[in-house]
């Protein structure tokens, strides 16, 4: 499996579609950090609002995916034909779309802190040092939820030979059908909302919610952590599984 995910991640780097999509967000990052060094800002306050753009990482993950997985349907049937096993070619490429993603993440991440280093004022300690804590809380709950969301993405790459079908299925469902869902659970329980049996399906539909900023308001606590991860294993977990069992009853052409 090792040498497979080696394989696959060095394939990732030769292609083109991954470092123009690194580039672009790099350049998108350069420029939010522009944006801070014209506003006058300091590092300190760079840590502290860089917390509240971490959902963008599920809004980019069909982006990643396709990048990473995107010319997947060229070599399944080679690979399968060759004698390797569903279960490997599934998984392998499914840690590889996990490292990049997340190594590009935390390059993005930690070259607009660098910048920031060297050419912001870093305020005051205290609150450098309270941000970047913050920072770091929020990173480490958003890192399952990305990892659910990007496991969702590769389950459909692998399954539906159209990227437009899947990429574009994907933007409705996070847009129109997560909140159409929400609310037809929501008549289970008269339109309320705000029981907590709806708050669960609420953050289990919605997963991104977790990450916006008005919930990351004051409920940064070890019951956020958990559910976070507790919500973003379960996607993870549940796409694999799913992907697994689907892809094992796949003919691959």
């Amino acid at each position: 499996m090792l040498n497979y995910v080696k394989a696959e991640l060095w394939k990732v780097s030769r292609r083109r579609s991954f470092w123009a999509l690194a580039g672009i967000l790099a350049a998108l990052a350069f420029l939010f950090f522009l944006l801070y060094t014209l506003s006058g800002a300091t590092l300190a306050e760079l840590a502290g609002d860089l917390p509240a753009f971490q959902f963008v990482g599920m809004l980019l993950a069909p982006l990643l995916v396709q990048a990473v997985d995107g010319r997947c349907t060229d070599t399944l049937k080679n690979e399968v034909s060759f004698g390797l096993e569903r279960r490997r070619i599934y998984l392998g490429k499914l840690w590889a779309v996990l490292l990049a993603g997340v190594g590009l993440a935390l390059a993005l991440m930690g070259g607009a802190l660098g910048l920031g280093w060297l050419f912001l004022s870093h305020g005051t300690e205290d609150n450098l040092w309270l941000n970047g804590m913050i920072l770091l809380f929020v990173i480490l709950a958003a890192l399952p939820l990305w990892c659910g969301s990007a496991a969702f993405c590769h389950m459909a790459a692998m399954l539906i030979p159209s990227a437009g079908a899947w990429v574009g299925g994907y933007y409705l469902l996070f847009f129109f059908g997560q909140p159409i869902l929400v609310v037809i659970a929501s008549l289970f329980f008269g339109g309320n909302v705000n029981v907590w049996p709806m708050e669960i399906i609420q953050t289990i539909l919605m997963p991104y919610s977790l990450l916006m900023a008005e919930y990351l308001s004051g409920s940064l606590s070890l019951a956020y952590q958990l559910w976070c991860w507790g919500v973003g294993m379960l996607w993870l977990l549940g796409s694999t599984a799913a992907g697994l069992l689907l892809f094992a009853r796949r003919d691959v052409r």
